[in-house]
């Protein structure tokens, strides 16, 4: 069974947004889509919060496009019985956002099917603060797998 054309994205340094909770493009980590592809997404995303303020993630696509049973995952990796903290599936684009109060290094990882419409453009993963209090980093290293289908 063929699983299509598959492509890697690396995030080459840390990105801040520092005590805003205005969603911003996370850089590298943009992924091309043609008209009418069709393309899951798995990011796998290392970052950093302050002891408030959380977090918000996104996935936007072109216009006419849609997003399809997105997951995210989040886990917590300062506390003593580290784990999944925070799990949601959505079947609509919407924020994934949490205020998550454990300041330190964690993970969240996302995965979302992709039926774009008509007109090619970009597959955007937008992150911010929930709330104005702290900042959060995209960390270096975070990744985006993608399968053409």
């Amino acid at each position: 069974m063929s699983i299509g054309i598959r492509t890697f994205f690396r995030k080459a340094a840390n990105q801040q947004v520092a005590a805003s909770t205005a969603l911003v493009s996370c850089t590298d980590l943009t992924v091309p889509v043609a008209a009418n592809q069709k393309v899951s997404v798995k990011y796998v995303l290392p970052f950093s919060v302050g002891a408030t303020g959380g977090f918000k993630f996104n996935v936007v696509v072109p216009a006419g496009g849609t997003a399809y049973m997105a997951s995210m995952f989040a886990f917590d990796g300062v506390t003593a019985a580290p784990g999944v903290q925070v799990g949601q599936v959505i079947t609509a684009a919407a924020d994934f956002a949490n205020a998550w109060a454990v300041a330190g290094n964690h993970r969240c990882i996302i995965e979302v099917l992709i039926e774009n419409g008509a007109t090619a453009g970009n597959i955007d993963l937008q992150f911010a603060c929930n709330s104005a209090a702290n900042a959060i980093n995209i960390l270096r290293g975070a990744t985006a797998d993608v399968v053409s289908l």
